[in-house]
C-alpha cells in the first residue's frame, strides 16, 4: 500500500496474502496507530477499499522502519510446512486454536491451510484426523511418517545445503518457539548432533563398500538413520513384512546394514530392531552407484542391461538418432536403472530438484522418454522424477557430439550421474578447446588433486575448497558460459599443465606400471574367453545334463575346478529370476564362484526348443544356452570384458540374430573383433586419463 496511491479492497488483500478477510480487517485495525505515528492516514471507503494518505517523505520513513523490522510473518506455503512439522512431530492431537495462535492467523485460516495439508499427507499415504473438540493428528504407519518428514526436507533443502550442514555443524537442535523461520523449524526436525554422528558412521562404512553411493542417496540414508534414532528414542517402532525381511536378509547389503546398526546401537545406547535393519538395507540397495560393468554379474541384474538397451532402441527410433552404439549412455543408464528399479518396486520415492527445469528445457524429449518408459517397463508406474533423470542421460547423449581438444575441467555436482553428465556435455558443447571433463561428487572432491585441472566448475557452493572455481547451473546459461570462456582464456595463456601433459602420457612410474598391468589383464581375459569359446550341438534336452557336460569340458581345460559345483551354482542362480532374453530364443546362464579360475563364454544349441522364463516375466522358447562363468574374485578388467560380451549380444536385432545362428566361426570372429575394439578403446581412455 505504501508503494502506490491506489485503493485495495479487503478481498484483494486477503487473496494476495492467502488469509481470511477477517484476518485482514483485524490487522488493518492494528496498523492504524503505527501509520498515524508516521504522519500518515489510513483512508477507508466502503465499496472502494483502503489506501494511505500522506507526504512521500513520510511514506519513505515508514518503509525504512518496516525494512529494519525483525518480525516473522508466513506465506501460505510456510504455514503449511510449519503445520506439517508440528503434526509429524507430535504424538498427541493439536488444537486448531493453538496452531492459529502460534502462526498469528485465525482459526478459519488454519482450517483452510489444513485442507492442503491433508491433500499432501494423502499423497504420502497418511491420514489427517480432524474432529471438533479433539484437534488434528496424523495417522499412519511409522515408515510412512518418516518418509513424509524426509520428503519435506528434500523439498526444502538440496544436497548442497545438507552437505554444508554436515561439513560445518555441530550445533544443537533449535529450542526456540515456533515463531522462527519455516526453514529453520523444518531443519529442526533433524537433530544436528545426531546428524553429524550418523554421517560419521555412514562415511566410515561407505569407505569400506565395493561401490559408491550417489550424494543424494548418501544424504537420504543419513537423514533416514537420524530420524530412525530419534523416533526409536521416542518409542516409535517400524514394522516390515516377515517375508520381505527374509528377502532382505539374503542380500549383501543386509550385512552392511547390520554393521551400521551395531555402531549406532553402541553410540546412541538404543536397541535397533531387525525391521530397522531391513529398512536400512532397502536404502542401501536403492542408493548404490555401481560400476555398471560389474553390475549384472554381481547380482541377478542382467535384466537391467536388457531394459537399458530396449530403452535406448525405443528412444533412437523416436528421435531418428542412432544411440545404440553410445557406450557412455548405456553405462550411465545401467548404473541409474539398477537402484531406480529397486526404488520403484519398493515404492520408494526420489526427489528430483531439477524436474521443473528439465520439463521446460526438454519438453519434447520428456514426452518421448515418458512414452518409451511406458513401453519398456510395462505395468510399472514410473513417476516424473525418475523420468526426469532419464531425460538428463539421453539429453546428454543427444547433445554430446563435439570433438575434444586439450583442456581438462573438473566438474563438481552434488546429486548424481545424470546432472554431472549433463554439465560435462554442455561444457564440451560450448567449448571445443576442452579435452576432458572429469565429473566428481562433493564427497569425492576431497580425494582430487584440484590443481591438476585447468578449471573447476561446480553446480553448488564449495565453501571448503582451497582453489578458485566457477559456480554454474547444470544447464549452463549464456552468462555462465561467458564467465567460463574468460577463465579458459586466462588458463590457456598461462597454464603449464597442458604442456606438461603433452610431453608424456605417464605422470609417474607407478602410473605406467598400472597401465601395463591393466593391459595385460584385459588381454588375458579376452584370450581366455576366445581360447575356450565353443558352440556345442546338444544331444539332450535335460538342462542339468547339458550344463554338467559343458562344465566338464571346461574343467578339462583347467578353467574350473569342479563341474558339479559350478553347475549347481548356475542352476541356483536361475532361481533368482528368469534367464531368457525377451523376444529371442537365447537364455543367459551365468555365475561367479570360487571354483571358476578363468572367465569363459560358451554356447549350447538345443535339438528342440524348451520353455523358459524370460527376464521380463514372459516366456521364451529357449533354443540356445549362453553360459558365462567368472571367478568369485574376478578383477575389474575381467568383469568389464565379460559384461561387454553380455551387452553386445542384446545390442541390436542383428546381433541377437547372429547369436541365434549356428555359425560358430562367424560368432567367434565377431567376438574377437568387438573385444579387440573394446580393449583398444579402454586402454586409450585410461592412457589419456
Amino acid at each position: 500500500m505504501l508503494e502506490t496511491d491506489d485503493f485495495f479492497t479487503v478481498k484483494e488483500i486477503a487473496k494476495q496474502l492467502s488469509v481470511s478477510e477477517r484476518t485482514v480487517h483485524r490487522d488493518l485495525a492494528g496498523i492504524e496507530d503505527v501509520v498515524n505515528h508516521y504522519g500518515l492516514t489510513l483512508i477507508k471507503k466502503a465499496g472502494v477499499g483502503v489506501q494511505f494518505d500522506g507526504h512521500p517523505s513520510q511514506r519513505e520513513e515508514l518503509k525504512r522502519y518496516l525494512y529494519n523490522l525483525n518480525i516473522t510473518e508466513y506465506t501460505q506455503d510456510e504455514r503449511e510446512t510449519l503445520i506439517l512439522c508440528k503434526l509429524l512431530e507430535s504424538h498427541e492431537p493439536i488444537k486448531l486454536v493453538s496452531l492459529a495462535h502460534d502462526l498469528r492467523v485465525t482459526v478459519a485460516t488454519i482450517s483452510n491451510d489444513l485442507n492442503r495439508v491433508e491433500e499432501w499427507l494423502q499423497n504420502m499415504q497418511l491420514s489427517l484426523i480432524r474432529k471438533r473438540g479433539y484437534g488434528v493428528q496424523v495417522e499412519g504407519a511409522e515408515a510412512l511418517k518418516r518418509h513424509a518428514i524426509s520428503s519435506l526436507l528434500a523439498t526444502e533443502y538440496n544436497d548442497s545445503d545438507f552437505f554444508t550442514l554436515l561439513q560445518r555443524s555441530i550445533q544443537n537442535k533449535s529450542k526456540g518457539d515456533v515463531m522462527e523461520s519455516a526453514s529453520k523449524q523444518l531443519l529442526g526436525l533433524v537433530d544436528h548432533e545426531k546428524l553429524h554422528q550418523v554421517e560419521t558412521i555412514v562415511r566410515e562404512v561407505n569407505n569400506d563398500l565395493s561401490h559408491m553411493m550417489a550424494d543424494s542417496a548418501y544424504i537420504g540414508l543419513i537423514v533416514h538413520l537420524t530420524l530412525a534414532i530419534e523416533r526409536i528414542q521416542q518409542g516409535e517402532k517400524i514394522e516390515m513384512e516377515r517375508d520381505f525381511l527374509s528377502t532382505m536378509k539374503e542380500t549383501k547389503e543386509f550385512t552392511i546394514a547390520e554393521t551400521i546398526s551395531k555402531r549406532m546401537e553402541d553410540y546412541f545406547s538404543v536397541p535397533i530392531p531387525e525391521a530397522e535393519v531391513g529398512y536400512i538395507t532397502m536404502h542401501l540397495r536403492g542408493a548404490k552407484l555401481r560400476n555398471s560393468s560389474s553390475y549384472y554379474l554381481e547380482e541377478s541384474n542382467y535384466p537391467i542391461t536388457v531394459k537399458a538397451k530396449q530403452l535406448i532402441r525405443e528412444v533412437s527410433d523416436k528421435t531418428n538418432v542412432d544411440l545404440v552404439s553410445n557406450d557412455s549412455l548405456f553405462q550411465g543408464l545401467v548404473t541409474h536403472l539398477g537402484p531406480a528399479m529397486h526404488r520403484l518396486n519398493q515404492k520408494m520415492s526420489i526427489h528430483n530438484p531439477l524436474l521443473t527445469k528439465i520439463k521446460e528445457d526438454y519438453q519434447e524429449l520428456f514426452v518421448i522418454i515418458s512414452e518409451a518408459v511406458e513401453n519398456v517397463f510395462k505395468g510399472l508406474s514410473v513417476p516424473d522424477e525418475e523420468v526426469g533423470f532419464l531425460v538428463l542421460h539421453f539429453g546428454s547423449a543427444l547433445e554430446g557430439r563435439n570433438k575434444k581438444n586439450d583442456l581438462r575441467i573438473l566438474a563438481v555436482c552434488s546429486s548424481g550421474i545424470g546432472t554431472s553428465k549433463m554439465l560435462a556435455t554442455r561444457l564440451k558443447q560450448e567449448f571445443h578447446e576442452i579435452h576432458d571433463v572429469k565429473s566428481v561428487s562433493l564427497f569425492q572432491l576431497e580425494k582430487e588433486d584440484v590443481h591438476a585441472f585447468d578449471l573447476i566448475v561446480s553446480t553448488i557452493p564449495l565453501t571448503e575448497l582451497d582453489a578458485d572455481y566457477i559456480e554454474v547451473s547444470p544447464f549452463l546459461s549464456e552468462k555462465e558460459a561467458t564467465g567460463i570462456r574468460t577463465a579458459l582464456q586466462r588458463s590457456t595463456g598461462s597454464s603449464k599443465r597442458v604442456l606438461e601433459r603433452k610431453e608424456s602420457a605417464f605422470q609417474s612410474g607407478r602410473e605406467a606400471v598400472s597401465w601395463f598391468t591393466q593391459t595385460a589383464s584385459y588381454s588375458e581375459a579376452a584370450a581366455s574367453i576366445m581360447d575356450h569359446f565353443l558352440l556345442t550341438q546338444a544331444k539332450s534336452d535335460q538342462l542339468e545334463d547339458l550344463l554338467i557336460n559343458e562344465c566338464s569340458r571346461l574343467q578339462k581345460g583347467n578353467t574350473i575346478t569342479s563341474s558339479a559345483s559350478v553347475t549347481e551354482a548356475v542352476l541356483k542362480r536361475e532361481e533368482l529370476g528368469g534367464v531368457g532374453i525377451p523376444e529371442s530364443s537365447l537364455a543367459l546362464f551365468h555365475a561367479r564362484t570360487k571354483e571358476v579360475l578363468k572367465p569363459t563364454f560358451s554356447m549350447i544349441r538345443l535339438e528342440s526348443p524348451v520353455k523358459r522364463s524370460a527376464m521380463d516375466g514372459t516366456e521364451i522358447d529357449m533354443k540356445t544356452i549362453l553360459l558365462q562363468l567368472a571367478p568369485e574374485e574376478a578383477t575389474l578388467e575381467q568383469i568389464e570384458v565379460m559384461s561387454f560380451i553380455s551387452t553386445i549380444i542384446i545390442e541390436t536385432g542383428e546381433t541377437l540374430a547372429l547369436f541365434e545362428q549356428e555359425d560358430e566361426e562367424r560368432i567367434k570372429l565377431f567376438l574377437a573383433e568387438r573385444l579387440k575394439g573394446f580393449i583398444t578403446e579402454k586402454l586409450k581412455s585410461k592412457g589419456e586419463n
